[in-house]
């Protein structure tokens, strides 16, 4: 595949990823896009550091693999251990390529036996990207795994030169489905309308006198959409809810 042929297929996977309609629709385009190049082990993950300090924060994960693996995995707490998932703890931003080949490299008992058991599960292969957290901070919040069942050898032989192709439709998918996640972990319901609305003249600093000129409201009714909006979000103050309503893309500055 030639450059030219590479960023067309990029701008078309880009713009199909900005018409679906839903997470679902757009992880089924992505896990089809990655399956032409080989891959049939995709895990998309996302550490949930809302809730947990980042050396402990589990991993929320969506994934092409066995449910059960996937459940095991994380009632082991196996992401504690996991030399991918450690390399997204301390900060690393650069894709790289990964096989079972490197397994005799790694001195950890406990991290060569999390990836044994991920290799017998089917991941024999791999191209990781490390994702960057929403909010635009340095430090990455998660990443995804173009893993396959196949060889290095066979994978990486499929893969070709693609692997800068492969990981930016990774990016595109993360960049359009990170709220989703965020959302899914905190138990966060969407906002209507006018709740966004609302939370939108509130994070620009409108008092809620202003909010009701905008809008058309009374400020009872502006106070209402607000605290309806705090409970959705799943929030205990405004600020809060300001963050969280732009982290899960429900508002945006």
């Amino acid at each position: 595949m030639n450059a030219l042929e590479a960023n067309f297929s990029i701008a078309e996977f880009s713009e199909g990823m900005q018409q679906s309609k839903d997470f679902s629709e757009r992880w089924d385009s992505l896990v089809k896009h990655l399956g032409a190049y080989g891959a049939d082990q995709i895990n998309y993950g996302v550490l949930d550091n809302i809730s947990f300090k980042m050396a402990e924060a589990p991993v929320t994960f969506i994934s092409t693999m066995d449910p059960e693996w996937i459940g095991y995995y994380g009632e082991s707490r196996f992401d504690l251990h996991d030399p991918h998932v450690n390399f997204v703890r301390q900060g690393r931003l650069a894709p790289y390529r990964w096989s079972e080949e490197i397994l005799p490299r790694i001195d950890d008992d406990l991290a060569r036996d999390v990836v044994v058991q991920t290799v017998d599960a089917g991941l024999r292969s791999q191209i990781n990207m490390i994702a960057p957290d929403p909010l635009g901070i340095s430090s990455p919040i998660g990443g995804m795994t173009i893993g396959s069942s196949l060889r290095s050898r066979e994978f990486f032989g499929c893969v070709g030169g693609g692997d800068l192709m492969l990981v930016t439709a990774a990016s595109i998918f993360h960049h359009h489905s990170i709220g989703e996640m965020r959302r899914q972990q905190v138990g966060a319901r969407p906002l209507s309308t006018r709740e966004r609305d609302c939370m939108s003249y509130i994070a620009l600093g409108l008092r809620i006198t202003g909010i009701a000129d905008k809008m058309g409201l009374n400020a009872v009714t502006v106070e209402m959409h607000l605290r309806n909006a705090r409970k959705k979000l799943r929030a205990k103050t405004t600020p809060q809810a300001i963050a969280r309503a732009m982290m899960f893309g429900d508002i945006a500055l």
